[in-house]
């Protein structure tokens, strides 16, 4: 799986999910479950009914990878 941007998505990766047509985002973790699907442990959610784990949504972009690594659509360009 790829986020918006085309960059892979990895367990360990800190992510931002957002669904447009409900203007509701998670930030969190990114897991594989048993199953072998990707979920995210949610930390933060602007939705207070929010589920602590979700299955990461199509609507994703990865703010850190798991080694600490900022992808460069987040990073920008230095002037």
């Amino acid at each position: 799986m790829r986020d918006s941007f085309g960059t892979p998505i990895e367990a360990g990766d800190y992510v931002l999910s957002a669904a447009s047509s409900s203007s509701f985002f998670k930030l969190g973790v990114v897991y594989l479950a048993p199953s072998g699907r990707l979920m995210m442990e949610v930390t933060r959610s602007n939705w207070s009914g929010a589920n602590r784990r979700s299955e990461v949504g199509s609507n994703v972009l990865v703010l850190r990878k798991a080694d600490g690594t900022v992808p460069a659509h987040v990073a920008g360009e230095k002037s």
